[in-house]
């Protein structure tokens, strides 16, 4: 088999890569000996003072002599016009010349080779074009050992092989042409770039949980969605909000915790339909309720919801009616909670709700939830493929990862002091940073509470201001962040998101047989929120740590 570059075809696949081009890449690997390199999608530029010029080779191939054979492909319809073939791409309005094409990224892989003072080697090219029968060889301006259209296409590897022989070593050529075409292909990680491919993949994937609701016909809609961490529930949810919109409808959408309202009353530009439970208590108090009522649940920091849900009874069928209430995160809603809120529903009222019981962190009884129909599945889109592995080593899930992105496998360092593990943060914070992380891209993530958390008297970390809450509300009842670009969050609050990068810290779990189950959701819901990698900062003494060693290794 061929050696191919980059080797990764199911994640360029994923990240949107042409599928006739991936389906050549593989045929090539498959049907050319060890002989060669296949290099797919070269970009490659000249540039000078006076002109830039840049250019794009569907395929290099390099044999053990470092001689080259430059492959164009076209799919599709071609066209032969007055001694050229030519292609029309649907946003311009004159055709384009391929061979013409060829010739100038041609002209430019040359002036790349003169630059990089390598040694002089045969460069050839080939025209494969599998969808179009050439009716003319003339017309295309190569020879016919040089072109494999539809009729030949059985012959590619066949044709390569004549146009450029296997070839000898001759002194390292081939080793240094190869590396310069892996230079030239920039296939060291953009952090930026991948962190975006991965967040389109998930996207991609996860929008076929949005599809499901509106595929199911039933009387009444009472839609109870079970699902793991990373199927896109939230994105479920968002998808409920607008079509109830768009349908002339009103929607209550609810959450638990705060900064996921925050970030879905952000992306759906609503603070007044779009809350957490609590957040809608106090929004319905203080507009429908008696002064007592907005007092009670002020004072010194903490506020007695449980004192108020049975005077909620009192206002919320002021609020509505809503046609639909959403529910997120519904593993933490207590039953009396969805009692409250349908006082604010119509009589007719549909409803979505959805949750994943493996993330329960608050300890409440599942709510009863009579009448609907459930729908489960155990798909994560997020999660990519080397942090799966290491969760399934470490936790019993019975989880189908849908994600082929590689990512990282998690790290983990080992701290005795706090200071031990801030010293650690501020390293773990400037290695991401070093693979080109952005600041905005880190969260860290707390297992313990907001006031027992490493960071909680901290504003910077690792030489980067922290974005955390402070634990006070402002006169619009909107939490106070300290103000940077490097979140620090608990767990408790952080459910519902994610971060292309995540440093778990405080990791001080027992291992007591008894603490388990809760250990286990903690680990779980932490981990799932890592889209390309994960650090976790873990106490030597933590009863989780052979196993977190053992999941890693």
């Amino acid at each position: 088999m061929a050696h191919i570059m980059p080797s990764n075809v199911p994640e360029l696949r994923l990240a949107g890569a042409s599928e006739a081009e991936l389906v050549t890449l593989e045929r090539l690997s498959r049907e050319l000996p060890a002989a060669y390199t296949v290099i797919h999608g070269l970009d490659i530029a000249r540039l000078s003072r006076t002109q830039q010029a840049f250019g794009e080779i569907d395929f290099v191939i390099v044999n053990q002599s470092g001689d080259v054979l430059l492959i164009e492909q076209k799919n599709g319809a071609l066209a032969e016009r007055d001694d050229h073939v030519v292609i029309h791409y649907a946003n311009q309005d004159a055709p384009k010349s391929v061979i013409g094409q060829m010739y100038r990224s041609r002209g430019i892989f040359f002036d790349a080779l003169e630059q990089a003072n390598l040694p002089r080697v045969q460069v050839s090219s080939l025209l494969y074009c599998p969808d179009h029968r050439l009716e003319s060889v003339k017309a295309a301006g190569l020879s016919v050992e040089a072109v494999v259209d539809a009729a030949a296409d059985a012959q590619l590897a066949e044709r390569i092989q004549a146009l450029l022989p296997e070839g000898i070593d001759r002194n390292g050529v081939a080793g240094a042409m190869r590396e310069f075409l892996s230079q030239t292909l920039s296939l060291a990680p953009d952090m930026g770039r991948t962190a975006a491919q991965h967040q389109a993949v998930y996207h991609r994937l996860a929008s076929a949980l949005q599809e499901i609701p509106w595929a199911l016909e039933f009387t009444p809609w009472r839609l109870h969605i079970q699902a793991a961490a990373g199927a896109g529930k939230s994105l479920v949810a968002v998808e409920a909000y607008e079509r109830a919109l768009a349908n002339g409808e009103r929607p209550l959408l609810v959450c638990f915790n705060r900064p996921l309202a925050d970030a879905l009353q952000g992306r759906l530009n609503d603070t007044e339909h779009v809350n957490t439970f609590h957040g809608h208590c106090d929004h319905w108090l203080r507009t429908y309720g008696r002064p007592d009522h907005v007092a009670s649940i002020e004072g010194d920091g903490r506020i007695a919801w449980d004192a108020l849900v049975e005077r909620m009874a009192e206002v919320a069928d002021q609020a509505g009616p809503y046609d639909l209430l959403i529910v997120d995160e519904g593993q933490d809603f207590r039953g009396e909670w969805f009692e409250v809120l349908r006082l604010a529903m119509a009589d007719d009222f549909r409803c979505l709700w959805l949750e994943d019981v493996d993330q329960s962190l608050q300890g409440n009884e599942p709510v009863t939830l009579d009448g609907f129909v459930r729908f489960t599945s155990q798909d994560n889109f997020r999660t990519p493929q080397r942090i799966a592995r290491f969760i399934d080593r470490l936790l019993d899930k019975n989880v189908t990862w849908r994600n082929a992105l590689p990512g990282y496998t998690p790290r983990i360092n080992l701290y005795a002091e706090p200071d031990d593990q801030r010293r650690l943060l501020d390293e773990r914070i400037d290695a991401l940073s070093r693979q080109g992380f952005r600041p905005e891209q880190i969260a860290i993530i707390s297992l313990r509470g907001r006031e027992g958390a490493i960071f909680s008297d901290q504003t910077s970390a690792g030489g980067e201001r922290l974005r955390r809450y402070t634990g006070v509300i402002d006169d619009e009842r909107r939490p106070v962040y300290t103000d940077g670009p490097l979140h620090a969050e608990t767990i408790y609050r952080f459910k519902g998101q994610q971060a292309p990068a995540i440093i778990l810290t405080d990791v001080v779990l027992s291992g007591d047989a008894e603490k388990a189950a809760r250990e286990e959701a903690l680990l779980w819901c932490a981990l799932t929120r890592a889209k390309v990698t994960c650090e976790l900062l873990v106490h030597e003494d933590c009863g989780w740590r052979k196993a977190l060693q053992r999941a890693a290794s």
